[in-house]
């Protein structure tokens, strides 16, 4: 039985490599793919097996082993060891008998304007190219997020492509949210600039700078996310303003109204009601978002922090919604804590969180409630349930935290 990957892979390939172009993705390629490629012919590595592929890397041990290296950027230290031992292996070129997998990209005969995604890529960035991309679990939102490197493995940029509506819109976002960015640089916090914006396969194309992850590292204090979050949060500053008569709690409910009926979308309808009720009289202070404040997202250097992956920018939501969102993605993803007892404590430990922001106790809890019923909505906006995502079901793990949070909050947990 193959992996969901490969299925995707096989899905997404169209696009990548447009017919005349002819892709098969085999998990265990026949002997002759040893032979040199033809100059109409293109292989790639999957990588750590064919039949359960993570990642489809360039066959030129250098740029292999830059592929492998960078998908250990941002995860368990364990994750870590292990991509940093398989791009050794790799980098001594290993990768052609660790895997018999490969995609191969064969042409019988060109066609006027024929272009694989390496040679468009190539044309925007004025030199050759190839490409290494991930293949993340079922998402919704999941898209050909690609490593554009020299043949020698010097990495040049990130490409991303969207594939549907949902992604299209994403792709499209953060090419808005790092133009505008470029107008407001941060203190403290690099950014990547737009390289190209434009179509490919019918699709949104965003090609941006690729930030330096292979630079000498520093830890980051959770003084210094803080304060990271905060330089972030000040390009949207707005004055304090009681919840339930904000823009965005009005936005909010707005969102939740349209949401198709299912139990799991009225359940969370009453509970943005209960909210409304609870948090009627708190008041709290909004600015801007990164909107996926994680650690697979970041590396502190030591004269700043490299941030990427801007597609959920938002320019106005609660203080402390960043912080809130590392909080839970870390337990969930990097610690791989049992989602409904990491949701309940994202609520509990939000005064303690949100301390470094000034936030009072009640204000930071509601500031969590919000996050969790917007995280919500977005999940059942995106049908990451229905697209197969581990968290897609919000009603066996994010709504309760909010239940049970509104509860303490009116038997006057916190003050």
């Amino acid at each position: 039985m193959t992996d969901d990957r490969l299925d995707h892979l096989r899905a997404v390939a169209p696009l990548l490599w447009p017919a005349p172009f002819v892709v098969s993705a085999e998990p265990a390629a026949p002997r002759r793919s040893a032979a040199r490629p033809s100059s109409e012919e293109r292989r790639y590595l999957l990588l750590p097996s064919g039949r359960r592929p993570r990642l489809i890397t360039p066959t030129s041990p250098r740029a292999a082993a830059a592929v492998v290296r960078h998908h250990g950027e941002g995860r368990g230290r364990s994750a870590r060891l292990q991509a940093v031992g398989l791009s050794i292996a790799v980098r001594l070129g290993a990768g052609r008998w660790l895997t018999r997998g490969r995609v191969r990209i064969t042409v019988a005969g060109r066609t006027d304007g024929a272009m694989t995604i390496e040679e468009h890529l190539s044309g925007v960035l004025g030199r050759e190219v190839v490409i290494g991309m991930h293949l993340g679990p079922p998402r919704a939102n999941r898209k050909p997020v690609l490593q554009v490197l020299t043949p020698e493995g010097r990495t040049l940029a990130y490409a991303k492509l969207g594939v549907d509506p949902l992604t299209d819109a994403l792709v499209r976002a953060e090419a808005e949210a790092l133009d505008a960015l470029a107008e407001r640089p941060l203190h403290g916090v690099t950014v990547p600039s737009v390289l190209h914006h434009g179509r490919w396969s019918g699709h949104q194309l965003l090609v941006q700078s690729a930030l330096p992850v292979w630079s000498p590292r520093r830890p980051l204090t959770e003084a210094g996310l803080v304060a990271a979050a905060a330089q972030i949060a000040g390009v949207g500053s707005e004055d304090g303003v009681q919840l339930a008569r904000s823009d965005y709690w009005a936005q909010l409910r707005a969102r939740v109204g349209e949401l198709p009926a299912t139990p799991a979308a009225t359940r969370l309808r009453h509970l943005t009601d209960a909210m409304q009720e609870v948090a009627a009289d708190v008041e709290v202070g909004f600015g801007a978002s990164h909107g996926d404040w994680t650690p697979w997202n970041m590396a502190a250097l030591p004269d700043t922090l490299l941030v990427w992956d801007w597609e959920r920018f938002r320019p106005s939501v609660p203080l402390g919604f960043d912080l809130v969102h590392h909080t839970l993605q870390t337990e969930l993803v990097s610690r791989l804590q049992d989602p409904a007892g990491s949701a309940h404590r994202c609520v509990t430990e939000a005064p303690r969180r949100l301390a470094g922001l000034g936030l009072p106790e009640r204000t930071a809890v509601v500031t969590a409630l919000a996050y969790c019923l917007d995280l919500a909505t977005r999940y059942l906006t995106d049908r990451q349930q229905e697209a197969g995502a581990r968290l897609g079901d919000v009603d066996a793990w994010l709504l309760p935290a909010v239940e049970d949070g509104l509860e303490q909050i009116k038997r006057g947990t916190w003050t």
